[in-house]
């Protein structure tokens, strides 16, 4: 699907030459056409050079005779530089040289950097979303959104280079657009207008069946438990803790982010209960360097959005399966995003946009466009400060049982998210013998309709508990819990789903 589009890449003496031995380089990630991090936070570059101590000069020239210059030194081989604070736009050129020879950079612009990363749903080309063809003719007309792949690549130690590129920096064509990750581009797109137009940067580093730990430096994999899968992993998706960290996450920790999105979960289905340390600690360990290895440019709390995991199978054959255990680990057990554990967090909840016709397997929506329209709301609030910007759906604030009635009225964010109730089923009440236990695996858990509800409050009945009592209660707590949009629960002014919700105690009794 890439060969197309890979090789191995070194630049000096030219703008793009692809093969070359002269001892001055600059690092594989860079090349023309590419976005850098705008002002306020600063771009940083770096490469490598053959003569210890030698002086690495930086000329960022602009339009006219705009001409900015920054010095590095060569310490072990290496050098890196801040380039100056620069607004939006270009384009810019960057010129390198040193005693070891010279490079450039051109049409360089500066924007906002993200990084795009997961597995399959992230990795998912944009040739095969809903209308391609007609999404991907008004693609190309983005010419200040620019893409970069690197290629699938994996390593048992952490190297400092990229070795092999899908596809370097460019501007969106028909080709390169087509075999980029659908959902990074998607959020670029709907992005970009409530920016001003602003440049962006689109980083796609995502593997299709890769775990979590296989994208996870080592000290957060060691802060959880061994985790030893139950799948044998393919050898197309490597799964064992590091091996992606060290060849495609750690070679472009230098990059100045703006903020990163991220879409996996269900490689690691068979351990949910593992999936809340290893999601928190990954996110902790990626903003700790992403910063440390920029020069603190970086942010140290960079804002990190995520899908939370969308369907598997039909409706009609679907039962509770691993997966609404997997969307509530994502959350680290809160169900909402951001929150204590996932601080400066998003998310997009998609678990009602089943495709059950995806000819790419039921776990792949072709709908990305609704997953990326789901995203924007979160970045906007969260990264770029929009507070007015409404990105969650409901998620309940208050629940309260009456005995009398064997009903529960459920409050949704304090009454400040109207509701859209689209249909009576999604709840489920816990029934045991005993009022004083919590909901465990020997309690049934049974249906619990909508009996009404107003414009922040729903009520359900739990007279299936018969004369058991109440002692848990869940919303939407199946792989595929409706069909396209038509879960019970949505914010009337947004459309934005309520995500699922689960409860093993009973609710507040008046």
């Amino acid at each position: 699907m890439h060969s197309e589009g890979s090789y191995f890449l070194n630049k000096c003496h030219h703008e793009a030459t692809f093969s070359c031995e002269c001892a001055l380089k600059i690092s594989t990630y860079f090349g023309d056409h590419m976005v850098l991090q705008r002002a306020p936070q600063q771009a940083v570059l770096w490469g490598t050079a053959d003569t210890e101590g030698d002086t690495v000069t930086v000329r960022l020239e602009g339009q006219g005779s705009d001409t900015r210059e920054v010095i590095a030194n060569v310490t072990q081989g290496q050098w890196k530089v801040k380039l100056p604070s620069t607004g939006p736009g270009g384009p810019y050129v960057i010129h390198v040289n040193s005693s070891d020879g010279d490079a450039t950079l051109r049409d360089v612009l500066f924007g906002d950097v993200w990084l795009c990363s997961g597995q399959s749903n992230m990795q998912f080309i944009f040739g095969q979303v809903f209308n391609a063809t007609e999404e991907i003719t008004k693609a190309v007309n983005y010419t200040n959104i620019r893409i970069f792949q690197p290629g699938n690549v994996r390593s048992d130690t952490e190297e400092d280079d990229l070795n092999l590129l899908w596809i370097p920096w460019t501007q969106p064509t028909a080709s390169t657009v087509r075999r980029f990750s659908g959902l990074c581009f998607l959020f670029g797109e709907y992005l970009q207008p409530h920016l001003g137009n602003v440049p962006l940067g689109l980083v796609e580093a995502a593997w299709g069946g890769t775990t979590i730990e296989a994208w996870s430096p080592p000290v957060a994999v060691n802060a959880c438990a061994p985790v030893v899968h139950s799948r044998q992993p393919p050898d197309c998706c490597p799964q064992v803790p590091l091996v992606i960290w060290n060849s495609m996450i750690h070679p472009i920790l230098s990059t100045t982010l703006y903020g990163a999105i991220w879409f996996q979960a269900s490689a690691n289905s068979d351990h949910p209960e593992l999936y809340s340390c290893q999601f928190t600690n990954m996110i902790k360990w990626w903003r700790h360097y992403f910063h440390e290895s920029s020069l603190g440019e970086t942010p140290a709390d960079l804002p990190f959005g995520f899908v939370q995991l969308g369907t598997m199978n039909d409706t009609s054959t679907n039962g509770t399966g691993i997966f609404p255990y997997m969307r509530w680990a994502q959350t680290a057990n809160y169900g909402y995003s951001p929150n204590p554990s996932l601080p400066n967090t998003f998310m997009a909840v998609a678990m009602d946009l089943p495709d059950i016709n995806s000819p790419y397997g039921t776990i792949h929506t072709r709908d990305k466009q609704d997953v990326a329209r789901r995203l924007v709301p979160g970045a906007l609030n969260v990264a770029y400060g929009y507070k007015d910007v409404v990105f969650q759906g409901p998620f309940p604030t208050d629940i309260t049982a009456y005995n009398s009635s064997q009903e529960v009225i459920i409050e949704y964010s304090h009454g400040a998210v109207p509701l859209d109730v689209r249909s009576t089923d999604g709840f489920q009440v816990c029934c045991s013998e005993d009022s004083s236990t919590s909901c465990s695996g020997k309690y049934g858990w049974e249906d619990a309709p909508i009996t009404g509800h107003d414009v922040s409050h729903v009520t359900v009945t739990y007279a299936a508990c018969g004369s058991r009592h109440l002692v848990g209660l869940r919303y939407a707590w199946r792989s595929t819990p409706c069909g396209v949009m038509q879960c019970p629960l949505y914010a009337a002014d947004t459309g934005l789903p309520a995500p699922p919700y689960i409860q093993k105690t009973a609710p507040t009794f008046p």
